[in-house]
């Protein structure tokens, strides 16, 4: 608790320019958490707290499920004005990254794992499928030309270099990738 205390008395110092929506706010104290508490997740309680204002409110009310669910926008926020990502740490909080090692190991390896993991189901789903047996004849060439190539395009030498160092290619989840 003394953590949370402790965080909570940083972001007091925060002073949030109302002219702005609530996306834009959050991207904002998360910036400002980053200058002052490098890495330190800050719970999504607190980010409610500060944005809306008012009480810290419970982890489990609207207005922090809300806030939640609008994490892809403050990711966005954070990349394009404060140039970092956001990292959400599961039963913490939210952060935004410090530095480039950070977004690299944190959203740029979580993206390239959900591109190999797409990847994997695209050439799952294309192995199921006969093209001789089609009917349509521009879906049958988009099917053996657009996707054929598609996958020529990016085959398992190109996928496994551009996986981070520490993750290997595997097929966990049997056909189709990994599972989540």
């Amino acid at each position: 608790m003394a953590r949370s205390n402790d965080m909570m008395a940083t972001l007091e110092q925060w002073k949030p320019d109302m002219t702005r929506g609530i996306v834009a706010r959050a991207a904002d104290l998360l910036a400002f958490a980053k200058t002052k508490k490098p890495g330190a997740p800050v719970a999504w309680t607190h980010v409610a707290k500060c944005v809306l204002g008012g009480r810290i409110p419970n982890a489990d009310s609207k207005a922090v499920k809300d806030m939640m669910g609008r994490s892809s926008a403050i990711r966005q926020v954070l990349m394009r004005d404060y140039g970092c990502g956001l990292e959400n740490i599961p039963g913490l909080g939210v952060r935004a990254t410090v530095d480039d090692d950070d977004l690299a190991n944190t959203q740029l390896r979580r993206q390239v794992k959900q591109h190999e993991a797409s990847r994997q189901r695209v050439l799952a789903t294309r192995a199921l499928i006969n093209p001789s047996t089609m009917k349509n004849k521009e879906l049958k060439a988009w099917v053996t030309s657009g996707v054929g190539a598609l996958l020529s395009a990016h085959n398992d030498r190109i996928a496994k270099l551009i996986l981070p160092p520490g993750d290997e290619a595997s097929d966990k989840g049997g056909q189709g990738g990994p599972r989540r």
